[in-house]
C-alpha cells in the first residue's frame, strides 16, 4: 500500500510543532478496508520526509482481534523483518473508523485535561465539535478497551485523553491536522507573563560538574513561578514524563541543596529548580528529554494557579516503568 503524500506532509508539520508533539510523541495514521499504515514506535513524526517512519499493518486482522479479546491484537499483523514496530496506540488508531487519524500530546489541551473535573470547564470552547473525554487509563490496550464503547455510542472524532493527549479522526490528512489545530488554539487561554533570566546566576551550580544548561531557554521560567514549579515536583502528569525523566524533578533554594543532592543521588540525579534563579538538567541529558521537559512545562506554564491537579498514581508509574514497548522507545531515543 502506498503512503499518501499528504500522510507524510501532515506528520511532518505536526512533528515540528513542539506545541503538539514532542520527540517521539504522538502518531498518525491512514487506513483502507483492509490496511492500515501508521507511525513505528518510538520514530519522529519530523522525520517523516526524511526516512521511512511508517509501518503497514493488517488493519483487519487488529479489528477481528480486538473484537476477539486476544492478549495482543497486533500480533502478526505487520512484517515484523521490517526492523520497525507498530506504534503503542496502534490499536487505537484501528478502533477509529475515519481513514485519518491523529493524536498529539498538545500542551494547550494537556494544560486542561490534567486537570481534575476539567470536562464541564471545556464544554464553552468546544462546543462545535463532537468529542468526547476518557478517564487516563495506560496507552496502548487497556486505552483502546476502555474507548471500545464510547466510541461506537458517541461517534465522536475528537477524543480527550485524560493525562495523555487529544485524538481526533477524519476523511483526508488535511482535516484531521486543521481540527487539532483549531481545538489548540481555543484551549489556549494564556500562560505566566515571562520573566528576564539571568543565566550568570546560575554558573556557580554549574561548578559541582554534574549538570548543564537546559537547550531551551524557556525552561527557566517555571522557576519564578512557586505555584507552577509545585506542580512540576508534586507529582507526574503524563506518560512520557516517566518514560524519559525517570529521575524526577527536584525544588531547591542552595547551592548547597545541590551538592547533597548530587552526593544523594550518585547519577540518578534529577533535574533541578532552583528558586528565582533558573533549571538545569543532568549532563545525561538527551535531546528528547529536553523536549519532553519543555512540553511539561509548557503545560504546567498554562495552568491557572490555584488548580487541582489529577497527577498519576503509583500504579499508573509502575506499569509504565515496567512495560517493554516503552523500553523499546527508550532504546531508540537514547
Amino acid at each position: 500500500m502506498e503512503i499518501p503524500s499528504s500522510l507524510i506532509n501532515i506528520a511532518e508539520k505536526v512533528g515540528n510543532d513542539i506545541t503538539l508533539v514532542q520527540g517521539p510523541g504522538g502518531n498518525i495514521s491512514y487506513k483502507n478496508k483492509e490496511t492500515m499504515i501508521i507511525k513505528a514506535s518510538g520514530k519522529k513524526m519530523s522525520d517523516a520526509r526524511k526516512r521511512n517512519i511508517f509501518v503497514e499493518t493488517d488493519h483487519k486482522k487488529i479489528i477481528s482481534a480486538i473484537e476477539n479479546n486476544e492478549a495482543d491484537p497486533i500480533k502478526n499483523s505487520w512484517k515484523e523483518d521490517s526492523l520497525m514496530r507498530p506504534s503503542i496506540e496502534t490499536t487505537m488508531h484501528a478502533l477509529m473508523p475515519h481513514p485519518y487519524v491523529l493524536h498529539v500530546h498538545c500542551v494547550n489541551t494537556l494544560s486542561w485535561i490534567v486537570q481534575k473535573n476539567y470536562q464541564n470547564n471545556l464544554n464553552i470552547y468546544l462546543e462545535d465539535y463532537n468529542w468526547i473525554s476518557i478517564p487516563y487509563r495506560k496507552p496502548g490496550l487497556s486505552l483502546t478497551n476502555e474507548l471500545k464503547e464510547p466510541i461506537k455510542k458517541s461517534k465522536a472524532n475528537v477524543i480527550l485523553l485524560s493525562n495523555h493527549g487529544i485524538i481526533a479522526g477524519s476523511d483526508s490528512a488535511k482535516n484531521v491536522f486543521d481540527i487539532i489545530k483549531s481545538i489548540s488554539k481555543k484551549l489556549f487561554t494564556g500562560e505566566r507573563e515571562k520573566k528576564k533570566v539571568y543565566l550568570k546566576k546560575l554558573e556557580k551550580y554549574l561548578s559541582c560538574n554534574k549538570y548543564k544548561l537546559p537547550k531551551y531557554e524557556y525552561l527557566h521560567q517555571i522557576a519564578y513561578s512557586f505555584d507552577h514549579s509545585k506542580i512540576a515536583t508534586q507529582g507526574t502528569i503524563f506518560p512520557d514524563q516517566v518514560v524519559f525523566l525517570p529521575n524526577g524533578i527536584k525544588n531547591i533554594n542552595t547551592f548547597e541543596e545541590l551538592i547533597e543532592l548530587v552526593n544523594n543521588r550518585g547519577d540518578n540525579i534529577p533535574v533541578v529548580i532552583i528558586n528565582n534563579i533558573g533549571v538545569l538538567v543532568p549532563n545525561n541529558s538527551t535531546e528528547v528529554s529536553e523536549d519532553i521537559l519543555l512540553g511539561l512545562f509548557m503545560t504546567i506554564l498554562r495552568i491557572p494557579t490555584n488548580t487541582s491537579i489529577n497527577y498519576l498514581t503509583e500504579s499508573d508509574i509502575s506499569d509504565l516503568i515496567n512495560w517493554d514497548m516503552e523500553k523499546h522507545r527508550q532504546m531508540l531515543n537514547k
